[in-house]
């Protein structure tokens, strides 16, 4: 009997043209990290420091209703981002995970919004709602909200 060779490429490297061709497919998709300040009352401004295992993205400053969007592409691997947010109010130390299944929890978009407020650091979920007129010829769709805390100034 004759053995059965896999096929080659590129001098025989077949493996490395698959795991290449996986990695440019996977990286192909862009994700956003947004990070708000939604702080009301006396004490608002907002700083804090995010870095990730590749990246320091450095300390910032924000006053109420700015926010701040890094770009990055997804894997098939979890990215870690470290952030410590400091406000009047207090302090939160929290790995903001990013992956495909943070994604889902996310919401609809490309995109993950932590959003900061008087009581602590909140995860805004985004669902698409579908609408039609009467007459089901006209359809569109709007984006809704929901901020779930993730953890309490401590």
């Amino acid at each position: 009997m004759g053995s059965k060779k896999i096929p080659q490429t590129l001098n025989g490297h077949f493996s490395l043209v698959l795991i290449i061709t996986i990695m440019m497919v996977t990286h192909s998709h862009g994700f956003q990290l947004e990070i708000r300040n939604e702080l009301s009352g006396r004490y608002r401004r907002l700083v804090y420091k995010c870095w990730s295992r590749d990246n320091d993205l450095g300390w910032r400053e924000d006053w109420p209703d700015q926010q701040k969007n890094w770009s990055f592409a997804m894997s098939l691997f979890h990215t870690f981002f470290h952030c410590n947010f400091h406000t009047g109010y207090g302090r939160v130390d929290k790995q903001l995970v990013v992956s495909w299944e943070m994604k889902e929890q996310c919401g609809d978009r490309d995109k993950c919004t932590w959003v900061v407020k008087k009581d602590g650091l909140y995860l805004r979920q985004w669902k698409t709602k579908f609408f039609s007129n009467k007459y089901g010829n006209e359809r569109w769709n709007e984006y809704v909200q929901h901020d779930v805390l993730q953890k309490a100034w401590s």
